[in-house]
């Protein structure tokens, strides 16, 4: 029955149907073969996402629309521009550096990839940097920029797996700013191979101009980060505060939204968060046919046949994990597998917050991972890019970032220092 299950969801993926939908009749099938009651269905969809921290989801896509509608993509750009644009390599650099801005403001690696690479590759293309190249350069940032909270998966893990969301939100940024490091090694490298000329270096009163136009925008993550990491409010809080926050600045400081705008983005909120609940509650459905089946319990003791290293263990899930996160993009994949990882990790004595980053981290490769990974296919689509061409110039990034995983995995203290300095009692 259990392979029926398996085959049925596996077959209707490759038959491209969403996966939502092929999560729920992969369990369905299974339900029926085993005679359950299927009023269970409904029940299970309604429990998953029946949790006031669910709606930090919502208000946090909302808080992304009105500051994206709001001119802040431009200005956080402008931005990063005058402290990196001066470097070889610099409009890379440009790409990795706006993506820590605004990822804190979307929270979508695919909002953040279909932005980064209509306002990028044109100006890259024109500076010298090959269309494969492009590609290769926002997709990694995008991937990095998954680790940069607030993160919706981080949401996610932290309601499934009962782990503290603000500490989540803290233990992302060292390893992002690792990671991002590293690809703007790798950037300035292939620029100096390629022998691109760098642009003229910003002046100060320039730099200080970018500063002063996009410092509003900027204030959003100190709003959120220091509302949840000071205790004063929870994740929903904050979301709801950036909403209030981003309309203000949108409509009535920066006055690039009109009123007329408010009512569609409102609309386009309501039809992502439509989506991503849905999936929440069918993966929930999913997951709870698997459990009930003891798919962990078979799972975990045949892990644990192969080594009671927690070392091994983490190299084996993310390895597990870098081509579920790939087939299954990451909020499914993240409610279905944790609650499969998680107790085994836990009996190995990993910790939970780790554990999720490094989960997190392995989604943010899995959807640019070639042939299958979504947002790999938005960045070629719109850089008009071949999936052959962007694959072979993504290929050292992805080298590149998943080593940054494999460091994480074997110095957990890079993840875990800043939540010990920011929430210890």
């Amino acid at each position: 029955m259990l392979l029926t299950v398996v085959l049925c969801f596996l077959v209707l993926i490759a038959l491209s149907m969403p996966i939502a939908f092929a999560m729920g009749i992969a369990a369905l099938v299974g339900m029926i073969w085993s005679n359950d009651f299927l009023m269970v269905i409904p029940q299970r969809i309604f429990n998953g996402i029946d949790s006031s921290v669910l709606l930090a989801i919502p208000f946090f896509i909302l808080a992304g629309e009105l500051m994206e509608a709001g001119g802040i993509s431009q200005r956080l750009m402008r931005l990063a521009d005058s402290l990196v644009g001066h470097l070889r390599g610099g409009l890379g650099m440009v790409a990795v550096v706006a993506e820590i801005f605004f990822s804190g403001i979307s929270g979508s690696t695919s909002a953040d990839t279909a932005a980064m690479a209509s306002m990028m590759s044109p100006a890259m293309k024109e500076s010298g940097y090959p269309p494969p190249r492009v590609v290769a350069i926002i997709c990694a940032s995008c991937g990095m920029g998954i680790l940069v909270p607030p993160c919706i998966a981080m949401v996610v893990y932290g309601i499934v797996a009962n782990v503290s969301i603000a500490a989540l939100f803290a233990a992302g940024f060292l390893p992002a700013f690792f990671m991002a490091t590293l690809i703007m090694i790798l950037i300035y490298f292939q620029a100096w191979k390629l022998k691109l000329v760098p642009k003229k270096r910003s002046s100060l009163k320039e730099v200080a101009a970018a500063l002063k136009n996009a410092l509003l925008a900027l204030l959003m993550p100190v709003i959120i980060f220091g509302g949840i990491l000071g205790g004063v409010t929870t994740a929903t809080e904050a979301a709801v505060i950036a909403v209030v926050y981003g309309l203000i600045i949108g409509v009535f400081v920066y006055k690039e939204v009109s009123l007329k705008q408010v009512g569609q983005i409102l609309i386009n909120t309501t039809y992502v968060s439509g989506i991503v609940m849905f999936l929440i509650g069918i993966a929930s459905v999913f997951s709870w046919f698997l459990t009930l089946q003891q798919v962990p319990q078979l799972l975990a003791d045949g892990m644990l046949k192969i080594s009671k290293d927690p070392q091994v263990f983490l190299i084996l899930v993310n390895i597990a994990f870098l081509f579920i996160g790939a087939v299954l993009e990451g909020i499914p994949a993240l409610i279905m597998f944790t609650p499969i990882f998680l107790p085994i990790a836990m009996k190995l004595g990993v910790d939970p917050v780790h554990f999720g980053i490094l989960l997190i981290a392995n989604m943010g490769i899995g959807v640019f991972l070639p042939p299958v990974g979504a947002n790999f296919f938005i960045a070629c689509s719109i850089c008009e890019v071949s999936t052959a061409q962007g694959a072979k110039a993504l290929a050292p990034y992805l080298a590149v970032m998943f080593g940054t995983i494999i460091i994480i995995t074997f110095w957990p203290e890079l993840v875990l220092i800043l939540p010990r300095l920011l929430l210890s009692p």
